[in-house]
């Protein structure tokens, strides 16, 4: 069981936090540079945990779970902000160099009332909500599953929000047309919560492949929603090793483990069946649609690089694959570590400031991304 977890629903309700990502508090956290960015005038984001920076404590206001205390957000902000993690996250690193300010999660601009939403998404928004799932609640619902812990946020719907805030953007065909030529759009992570979830209400793995081709349609359908819209240039994340997670590694621990990594294979081989699959369908899609960047990024790799070459990263060897405050980890004490740079993993599914700054380097620089986010910013929109 997870430390001060009782029963079944509370261990489901922290398991689905798994890929909850980002969230601002009504304050915003301390700002980024003025937008100095020659390069996309906007960012807009769609996932879950890995790059939420705000939504889900909206959806769940009456029961945020332990994102909203400390020491979540005490490396960066010095407080809890809605972010899983100690401190930022991908996206805000992106945002940071992008230069724009942190701009809104979706749910708390559009909560606020009296602000003008124009200006409240003139450097783009964040649609991305934690424990947010590729698939509708629906289909898990007619598949016998609970549903009630799942937000109603799956990526058609996070689609479907946008769609709203480009009309605000741009009254005429002409004006959207080019907010969204002028735009990055980053297409997740999501579709490891629509793993996650059957997972943790006792599936097995041979029951939770054959939702693989499912979860990557529904995700290539979001892209294709995109390009119809007029989106020229997307980056689209993998799934990160699952079965390196603390939170796996407690709960599945009579599992195989992989003799170099100590992760679990299983696991990791679902994760490498998404990836595979995902690859080949945005080989398609750029095949259909050859005037559009879509560019696949590898958060497999760039994790499995953490754990692998630790000491090259700034990481402790003898805690490669332990959370620095173990929430989500079963049998462990919620006792925060006292040093999160050493560490990976933040607690148990989610994972530190100093992990997440290494993931962004990869897709603003690469290697993880090619083309990187910065090698195609001299263009001119």
């Amino acid at each position: 069981m997870i430390s001060g977890v009782s029963s079944p629903r509370k261990l489901l309700l922290l398991a689905a936090a798994l890929l909850t990502l980002s969230v601002a508090m009504a304050a915003s956290p301390a700002a980024a540079p003025a937008n100095q960015s020659s390069c996309y005038k906007r960012l807009f984001s769609f996932g879950d945990s890995l790059i939420d920076t705000g939504n889900y404590i909206v959806h769940f206001s009456t029961t945020p779970g332990p994102v909203m205390e400390l020491p979540y957000g005490e490396t960066f902000f010095g407080r809890p902000t809605g972010r899983w993690s100690d401190g930022r996250l991908i996206v805000d690193f992106i945002v940071e160099r992008l230069g724009f300010p942190y701009w809104p999660a979706y749910l708390q601009a559009a909560a606020a009332a009296g602000n003008s939403l124009a200006e409240e998404f003139r450097y783009g928004v964040n649609f991305a909500v934690a424990s947010a799932t590729a698939l509708s609640r629906d289909f898990f619902r007619k598949k016998h599953l609970q549903v009630d812990q799942m937000p109603p946020y799956s990526l058609d719907v996070q689609i479907g929000l946008f769609k709203k805030v480009l009309a605000v953007l741009g009254s005429t065909d002409q004006e959207r047309k080019a907010v969204m030529a002028s735009s990055l759009f980053l297409v997740g992570e999501i579709g490891a919560n629509d793993y996650i979830q059957p997972l943790f209400q006792n599936k097995t793995l041979e029951w939770v492949r054959p939702l693989v081709p499912r979860v990557i349609s529904s995700i290539a359908l979001s892209i294709e929603a995109l390009i119809k819209l007029g989106a020229k240039t997307m980056y689209v994340p993998g799934v990160f090793p699952m079965g390196c997670t603390p939170l796996f590694l407690g709960t599945f621990s009579g599992d195989g483990r992989d003799p170099v990594t100590g992760c679990l294979r299983s696991h990791n081989d679902l994760t490498l069946v998404h990836n595979h699959m995902l690859k080949s369908k945005l080989d398609e899609l750029r095949r259909d649609h050859p005037g559009v960047s879509i560019i696949y990024v590898d958060y497999y790799d760039e994790v499995l690089s953490l754990i692998t070459k630790p000491l090259e990263n700034g990481f402790a060897m003898e805690t490669l694959l332990d959370a620095c405050y173990p929430v989500f980890v079963p049998r462990r004490e919620a006792v925060r570590c006292p040093d999160p740079l050493r560490y990976v993993w933040w607690d148990g599914v989610h994972l530190t400031e100093a992990a997440y700054k290494i993931m962004a380097r990869g897709i603003l620089d690469g290697p993880f991304a090619v083309p990187s986010i910065m090698s195609t910013c001299n263009r001119n929109f």
